[in-house]
């Protein structure tokens, strides 16, 4: 305990993760991410599970990059698939049954409370049987983004934007052709999706942080990917178009995706013709309209 109340910077006008109190309260100085009244709540909370968050993630995070980096697919386990409805790495080198592994355990985390320790630890568990788990890893950055106590959500936001970057790494180890400057769109298939959400997140990290530049490019990239866009960045980017007033952008964006069936978009279509008006580039029936 003395180790950990030494652990704590005084902070304003916050709520402490424990009991919910606002006023002067102190953050713990290990993981920047919760505020606490003092020492009975930062005990309270550490017993609950906010160890396993400030303590036992950074070991196992550090354990599995490790692992990334000394990645040989011969120190797993392959099976042959065909090429059917599986990604083009998993038709070229077979399924590797530890990743489905990992996966499986994913689909249960995504079943348990938001925010639990229980969660986090089968998140920790799916990373412990294959380090190069992209879902593991997006949602290990979404457990940081929108799950931990937003006490400091710039502070979760960057930690989320390690953990988009690590799944968005281990997803272009394990496929090739997913690289940076990839052009081509990715087949509708629910194995690309881990990347997808890892892409998608680390765009609302991005933003979070301040950086809506990087944001939008980062949506454009997701958009030429995935067309039909399942993670509803389009939506985001309409929003990022038009606080950055780029009327080009989001009329250029609004002109792919339909207005009559997503009130979001009609409302954002709304405020794009006000900035075009504002901006003597739209006339007066297109107002009206």
């Amino acid at each position: 305990l003395r180790k950990r109340r030494s652990t704590m910077a005084t902070t304003m006008n916050r709520k402490c993760g424990c009991c919910g109190n606002e006023g002067q309260l102190k953050m713990c100085v290990q993981c920047k991410l919760v505020d606490y009244c003092g020492k009975d709540c930062q005990t309270m909370d550490w017993k609950a599970g906010h160890k396993i968050l400030c303590s036992k993630v950074p070991k196992a995070v550090t354990n599995a990059e490790g692992k990334i980096s000394s990645f040989t697919l011969s120190d797993y386990t392959t099976r042959n698939v065909g090429s059917f409805m599986v990604t083009e790495a998993q038709a070229r080198r077979g399924q590797i049954m530890e990743e489905e592994g990992a996966q499986d355990m994913c689909y249960d985390a995504m079943e348990m409370t938001k925010g639990s320790t229980e969660k986090l630890l089968q998140i920790l568990r799916a990373l412990d049987t294959f380090p190069l788990s992209t879902e593991a890893w997006g949602m290990l950055g979404h457990y940081y983004h929108y799950e931990v106590v937003q006490t400091h959500e710039k502070n979760c936001s960057a930690e989320a934007l390690k953990m988009y970057d690590i799944a968005i790494l281990c997803a272009r180890k394990l496929n090739p052709t997913w690289a940076e400057n990839r052009s081509d769109e990715l087949p509708d298939q629910i194995e690309n999706r881990p990347y997808l959400r890892a892409l998608s997140g680390r765009a609302y990290s991005l933003k979070n942080i301040g950086k809506r530049n990087e944001a939008i490019r980062q949506a454009k990239k997701i958009i030429r990917l995935n067309p039909s866009d399942n993670q509803g960045i389009h939506q985001k980017l309409c929003t990022w178009f038009l606080e950055a007033k780029d009327t080009e952008g989001c009329t250029n964006l609004l002109r792919k995706y339909s207005t009559n069936i997503d009130t979001s978009l009609a409302y954002a279509d709304v405020l794009l013709q006000y900035l075009r008006w504002i901006k003597d580039d739209a006339v007066e029936n297109d107002i009206k309209k």
